[in-house]
Order: C-alpha cells, then sequence, then structure tokens
C-alpha cells in the first residue's frame, strides 16, 4: 500500500485551555492548513463516528485541530482524529482532485513559514 499525501497530524495532543473541571480544549499540530474539500471529506465522510464526539466538533484553524475534551478522553479522540484524517486523505487521493492545489498550497505555506521565522527571528529581542 503506497503512503497517500495529504494532512499528518505532527505531534501529540495538548492542553491549551482549562475549559472546567477535568475538561480541557485540546489541539493536535498538523503539517497543512487543509483546504476547503479536505474539511468537506473529514468532516462529511466518516462512518458511524459516536454521537458524543462526530467529526463537526473538530475546529480547524491553521495548522492545528482543536476539540473539547475530557482528560480522560484525549487518547481515544486523537485516534478518532486520526483515523478521519487518513480517511479524508484517501477519499481525496481516490478523487484525484485537489494534488495541483495541494502542491500550491505547500509552496506557499514553505513560503510563509519563512517569513514567519524571520519576524520572530527580529522579534525574539524585543
Amino acid at each position: 500500500m503506497t503512503q497517500v499525501d495529504g494532512v499528518k497530524r505532527t505531534g501529540p495532543p495538548q492542553a491549551v485551555q482549562k475549559l472546567r473541571e477535568n475538561v480541557y480544549m485540546v489541539q493536535v499540530p498538523i503539517n497543512e492548513v487543509p483546504s476547503a474539500d479536505w474539511k468537506r471529506l473529514f468532516y462529511d465522510t466518516q462512518q458511524a463516528p459516536p454521537a458524543d464526539f462526530p467529526p463537526r466538533s473538530v475546529e480547524m484553524l491553521g495548522l492545528a485541530l482543536r476539540f473539547r475534551s475530557e482528560a480522560a478522553l484525549v487518547e481515544q479522540r486523537t485516534l478518532l482524529i486520526d483515523k478521519w484524517i487518513e480517511r479524508a486523505n484517501q477519499k481525496q487521493a481516490a478523487s484525484g482532485v485537489g494534488s495541483e492545489e495541494r502542491q500550491k498550497r505547500r509552496v506557499e505555506l514553505t513560503r510563509e513559514q519563512a517569513e514567519i521565522a524571520e519576524w520572530n527571528e527580529k522579534w525574539a529581542k524585543l
């Protein structure tokens, strides 16, 4: 089986905010900003998602996916997100749509990351 290009999780989940006792806003980093088509596939093509954690409960913010979760459920929900990412990537690859768009987005993202790194270097001594 060949590896499918597309969105990938690049690190572990991290709590970014405590919402209430034992409930957190959790974020997982991803390697690229998802396109509108990919987001649609992520949200709409999942099979039998749990009622208490549908794909639409995951927010996509730049290079991160965010969701609310009890601490004990973060591992399970992260595994579901990984499965949903893989399924959206497979559906997108099977459709053949967007490969040129993805390449353009990667080039643009690389350029943006270089620009951000420059600014962060300039601002590091403020």
